[in-house]
Protein backbone atom coordinates (compact mmCIF):
# COMPACT_ATOMS: atom_id res chain seq x y z
CA UNK A 1 0.00 0.00 0.00
CA UNK A 2 1.39 3.35 -0.97
CA UNK A 3 2.11 5.48 2.06
CA UNK A 4 0.78 9.19 1.26
CA UNK A 5 2.20 12.45 2.41
CA UNK A 6 -1.04 12.73 5.27
CA UNK A 7 0.26 9.40 7.03
CA UNK A 8 3.95 9.85 6.49
CA UNK A 9 3.15 13.24 8.80
CA UNK A 10 0.99 11.77 10.84
CA UNK A 11 3.30 8.85 11.85
CA UNK A 12 6.33 11.41 12.58
CA UNK A 13 4.08 13.59 14.90
CA UNK A 14 2.57 10.44 16.51
CA UNK A 15 5.90 9.33 17.05
CA UNK A 16 7.18 12.66 18.21
CA UNK A 17 4.16 12.78 20.78
CA UNK A 18 4.69 9.35 22.53
CA UNK A 19 8.11 10.27 23.24
CA UNK A 20 7.72 13.32 24.49
CA UNK A 21 9.21 15.56 22.06
CA UNK A 22 6.83 18.44 22.17
CA UNK A 23 5.95 19.96 25.83
CA UNK A 24 2.22 21.14 26.55
CA UNK A 25 2.01 24.48 25.04
CA UNK A 26 3.96 23.87 21.97
CA UNK A 27 2.15 25.15 19.21
CA UNK A 28 1.90 22.36 15.97
CA UNK A 29 1.62 25.31 13.11
CA UNK A 30 0.12 23.68 9.99
CA UNK A 31 2.26 26.74 7.78
CA UNK A 32 5.62 25.49 10.11
CA UNK A 33 5.12 22.00 9.60
CA UNK A 34 4.22 22.05 6.38
CA UNK A 35 7.85 23.37 5.21
CA UNK A 36 9.48 21.51 7.61
CA UNK A 37 8.11 18.35 6.01
CA UNK A 38 8.23 20.14 2.32
CA UNK A 39 4.43 19.29 1.78
CA UNK A 40 0.95 21.44 1.14
CA UNK A 41 -0.79 22.44 4.00
CA UNK A 42 -3.27 19.90 3.10
CA UNK A 43 -2.28 16.82 4.25
CA UNK A 44 -0.09 18.41 7.58
CA UNK A 45 -4.23 19.30 8.60
CA UNK A 46 -5.30 16.16 7.80
CA UNK A 47 -2.70 14.03 9.70
CA UNK A 48 -3.34 16.92 12.85
CA UNK A 49 -6.89 16.43 12.44
CA UNK A 50 -6.62 12.49 12.84
CA UNK A 51 -4.56 13.09 16.01
CA UNK A 52 -7.05 15.27 17.49
CA UNK A 53 -9.53 12.86 16.61
CA UNK A 54 -7.06 10.03 18.64
CA UNK A 55 -7.62 12.44 21.41
CA UNK A 56 -3.87 13.54 21.13
CA UNK A 57 -4.20 17.21 19.98
CA UNK A 58 -6.88 20.29 20.51
CA UNK A 59 -7.46 23.10 18.41
CA UNK A 60 -5.84 26.78 19.34
CA UNK A 61 -5.51 30.21 18.67
CA UNK A 62 -2.32 29.51 16.95
CA UNK A 63 -2.20 25.61 15.68
CA UNK A 64 -2.93 22.71 17.72
CA UNK A 65 -1.67 21.39 20.98
CA UNK A 66 -1.31 18.65 23.22
CA UNK A 67 -4.86 17.58 25.07
CA UNK A 68 -4.09 18.56 28.65
CA UNK A 69 -6.46 15.72 31.22
CA UNK A 70 -7.47 16.08 34.39
CA UNK A 71 -6.54 13.75 36.47
CA UNK A 72 -10.41 11.85 36.71
CA UNK A 73 -10.13 11.67 32.81
CA UNK A 74 -6.54 9.64 32.93
CA UNK A 75 -7.62 7.18 35.08
CA UNK A 76 -9.85 6.32 32.84
CA UNK A 77 -8.07 5.62 30.04
CA UNK A 78 -6.16 3.39 32.39
CA UNK A 79 -9.45 1.84 33.36
CA UNK A 80 -10.20 1.40 29.21
CA UNK A 81 -6.97 0.14 28.86
CA UNK A 82 -7.15 -2.41 31.45
CA UNK A 83 -10.30 -3.75 29.78
CA UNK A 84 -9.35 -3.97 26.69
CA UNK A 85 -5.65 -5.36 27.39
CA UNK A 86 -7.67 -8.17 29.66
CA UNK A 87 -10.06 -8.63 27.03
CA UNK A 88 -7.21 -8.94 24.41
CA UNK A 89 -5.36 -11.67 26.82
CA UNK A 90 -8.55 -14.06 27.25
CA UNK A 91 -8.85 -13.77 23.77
CA UNK A 92 -5.09 -14.91 22.85
CA UNK A 93 -5.32 -17.93 25.71
CA UNK A 94 -8.10 -19.12 23.12
CA UNK A 95 -7.13 -18.59 19.68
CA UNK A 96 -3.05 -18.17 19.93
CA UNK A 97 -1.39 -20.14 17.39
CA UNK A 98 2.38 -22.06 17.63
CA UNK A 99 4.32 -18.87 16.07
CA UNK A 100 2.25 -16.57 18.56
CA UNK A 101 3.35 -18.87 21.80
CA UNK A 102 6.95 -18.76 20.23
CA UNK A 103 7.49 -15.35 19.37
CA UNK A 104 6.11 -14.47 23.52
CA UNK A 105 8.55 -16.84 24.50
CA UNK A 106 11.39 -15.39 22.30
CA UNK A 107 10.55 -11.64 23.31
CA UNK A 108 10.27 -12.60 27.51
CA UNK A 109 13.61 -14.23 26.73
CA UNK A 110 15.73 -11.85 25.49
CA UNK A 111 14.19 -8.80 28.35
CA UNK A 112 15.43 -11.45 30.67
CA UNK A 113 19.03 -11.46 29.23
CA UNK A 114 19.57 -7.62 28.73
CA UNK A 115 20.82 -5.41 31.70
CA UNK A 116 19.35 -2.29 29.14
CA UNK A 117 16.82 -0.66 30.88
CA UNK A 118 15.40 1.47 27.65
CA UNK A 119 16.02 -2.20 25.45
CA UNK A 120 13.58 -4.27 28.08
CA UNK A 121 11.09 -1.35 27.97
CA UNK A 122 11.25 -1.62 24.15
CA UNK A 123 10.93 -5.30 24.62
CA UNK A 124 8.00 -5.25 27.07
CA UNK A 125 6.64 -2.76 24.36
CA UNK A 126 6.98 -6.08 21.79
CA UNK A 127 5.75 -8.06 23.98
CA UNK A 128 2.39 -6.71 24.89
CA UNK A 129 1.74 -5.67 20.98
CA UNK A 130 2.14 -9.80 20.63
CA UNK A 131 -0.33 -10.57 22.69
CA UNK A 132 -2.69 -8.03 21.20
CA UNK A 133 -1.82 -10.37 18.11
CA UNK A 134 -1.78 -13.32 19.51
CA UNK A 135 -5.57 -12.22 20.28
CA UNK A 136 -6.53 -12.12 16.51
CA UNK A 137 -9.23 -9.41 17.07
CA UNK A 138 -8.33 -6.09 14.67
CA UNK A 139 -10.96 -4.06 16.53
CA UNK A 140 -9.06 -4.62 20.13
CA UNK A 141 -5.75 -4.16 18.40
CA UNK A 142 -7.46 -0.38 16.99
CA UNK A 143 -8.63 0.96 19.54
CA UNK A 144 -5.58 -0.36 22.04
CA UNK A 145 -3.05 1.49 19.89
CA UNK A 146 -5.33 4.69 20.48
CA UNK A 147 -5.50 4.45 23.77
CA UNK A 148 -1.74 3.22 24.51
CA UNK A 149 -1.16 6.68 22.56
CA UNK A 150 -3.24 8.38 25.10
CA UNK A 151 -1.82 6.83 27.75
CA UNK A 152 1.96 7.39 26.58
CA UNK A 153 1.11 11.84 26.11
CA UNK A 154 -0.79 11.97 29.64
CA UNK A 155 1.42 9.52 31.37
CA UNK A 156 4.56 8.80 30.24
CA UNK A 157 6.86 6.36 31.57
CA UNK A 158 9.90 6.92 33.32
CA UNK A 159 12.54 4.37 32.49
CA UNK A 160 14.31 3.38 35.34
CA UNK A 161 17.74 3.03 36.50
CA UNK A 162 18.48 -0.20 36.18
CA UNK A 163 17.25 -3.67 34.90
CA UNK A 164 16.19 -5.12 38.86
CA UNK A 165 13.60 -2.58 38.64
CA UNK A 166 11.55 -4.56 36.39
CA UNK A 167 11.37 -7.64 38.30
CA UNK A 168 7.88 -7.40 39.18
CA UNK A 169 6.82 -6.88 35.52
CA UNK A 170 9.18 -10.03 34.49
CA UNK A 171 6.97 -12.58 37.24
CA UNK A 172 3.86 -11.01 35.57
CA UNK A 173 4.73 -11.59 31.98
CA UNK A 174 6.01 -14.74 32.59
CA UNK A 175 2.64 -15.76 34.69
CA UNK A 176 0.67 -13.99 31.31
CA UNK A 177 2.61 -16.15 29.33
CA UNK A 178 2.02 -19.55 31.22
CA UNK A 179 -1.72 -18.69 31.35
CA UNK A 180 -2.17 -18.14 27.43
CA UNK A 181 0.38 -21.14 26.75
CA UNK A 182 -2.14 -23.66 28.75
CA UNK A 183 -5.21 -22.11 27.37
CA UNK A 184 -6.79 -20.63 30.77
CA UNK A 185 -8.29 -17.90 29.55
CA UNK A 186 -9.57 -16.57 33.07
CA UNK A 187 -6.54 -16.94 34.52
CA UNK A 188 -4.83 -14.49 31.30
CA UNK A 189 -7.07 -12.21 32.29
CA UNK A 190 -6.81 -12.07 35.62
CA UNK A 191 -2.91 -11.67 35.56
CA UNK A 192 -3.43 -9.28 32.54
CA UNK A 193 -5.59 -6.66 34.64
CA UNK A 194 -2.92 -7.11 37.69
CA UNK A 195 -0.57 -6.05 35.79
CA UNK A 196 -1.88 -3.04 33.74
CA UNK A 197 -2.92 -2.07 37.27
CA UNK A 198 0.83 -2.26 38.55
CA UNK A 199 1.45 -0.25 35.42
CA UNK A 200 -1.22 2.44 36.51
CA UNK A 201 0.05 2.49 39.65
CA UNK A 202 3.80 3.33 38.60
CA UNK A 203 2.62 5.43 35.82
CA UNK A 204 0.89 8.18 38.24
CA UNK A 205 3.26 7.93 40.61
CA UNK A 206 6.27 9.15 38.29
CA UNK A 207 3.58 12.07 36.93
CA UNK A 208 2.83 13.02 40.83
CA UNK A 209 6.59 13.66 40.97
CA UNK A 210 6.98 15.47 37.58
CA UNK A 211 4.26 17.73 38.38
CA UNK A 212 5.36 18.41 42.07
CA UNK A 213 8.93 19.15 40.62
CA UNK A 214 7.29 21.46 37.84
CA UNK A 215 5.76 23.40 40.70
CA UNK A 216 8.89 23.81 42.94
CA UNK A 217 11.11 24.88 39.54
CA UNK A 218 12.24 28.14 39.53
CA UNK A 219 10.11 29.61 36.86
CA UNK A 220 7.15 27.09 37.42
CA UNK A 221 4.33 29.01 35.47
CA UNK A 222 6.68 28.11 32.55
CA UNK A 223 6.93 24.62 33.23
CA UNK A 224 4.90 22.34 31.52
CA UNK A 225 4.52 18.38 31.57
CA UNK A 226 4.09 16.00 29.50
Amino acid sequence: MTVNARDTVYRTLLERLTHGHYAAGDPLIPQTLSEEFAVSRTPVREALALLEQDGLLVSGRRGFEIRRRGDEEILEIFETRAILESSAAYAAATRATPIDLARLQDLHDRSQATDDPAEVRRLFNHFHDAVRNAAHNRTITTLLRTIEAQVKVSAPWNTPGGARDFGPSFAEHAALLDAIRAGDAAAARTVSLEHAAHDRDTRVSQLIARMAADLTAPDSTAAGWR
